[in-house]
């Protein structure tokens, strides 16, 4: 286990409820998270993201992580603080992901659209992303009605393209 939380567990059968206490010399980002986690939970909100750094397991937030990319075959998690390792694949991540704020950008990039400052238009075909961070990166053409949708508030399934009527025949 890491240096910054102990976690101590005591079964009373004569408890009447799920009880957390959090003990700690300062209420810090650290007390904050785990708050947050344990309000998460007991509203059956979405789960952690288990990462790693520096060979430490971390239970990350959500909320808190800006990207999640491939970077020489790993897929990193990547907050305001500092990057982390999963060990899952992309697409095993995205399953759990908050559909509304998260959303696959290209093959190799899922980002957290909450955490995005800017985005640019401007050149034909894609869209530009800067994130809260600084950090610059595109949507791939085949991506953007993802991203679109998830801007417009829709949750249905993005058309792909055709006539959405079923009729073969288009107005022109």
């Amino acid at each position: 286990m890491s240096d910054l939380v102990d976690i101590k567990l005591i079964i009373d059968k004569d408890w009447p409820k799920l009880t957390v206490y959090i003990k700690g010399n300062e209420r810090n980002e650290d007390v904050e998270g785990i708050i947050a986690a344990v309000q998460a939970y007991s509203e059956k909100k979405v789960p952690m993201i288990q990462a790693y750094f520096k060979g430490c397991l971390v239970m990350l937030p959500q909320r808190k992580i800006i990207r999640f990319y491939v970077d020489n075959r790993k897929v990193m998690a990547q907050t305001a603080e500092r990057v982390y390792e999963t060990k899952k694949a992309l697409y095993e991540i995205e399953e759990i992901l908050d559909k509304k704020k998260f959303v696959r950008i290209s093959q190799s990039e899922n980002i957290n659209i909450k955490r995005v400052k800017n985005f640019d238009f401007s050149v034909t075909g894609t869209i530009g992303l800067e994130l809260e961070n600084g950090d610059i990166t595109w949507v791939s053409r085949r991506r953007i009605k993802d991203v679109r949708a998830l801007l417009a508030g829709e949750k249905t399934e993005v058309n792909t393209g055709g006539n959405a009527t079923g009729n073969a025949e288009g107005n022109t």
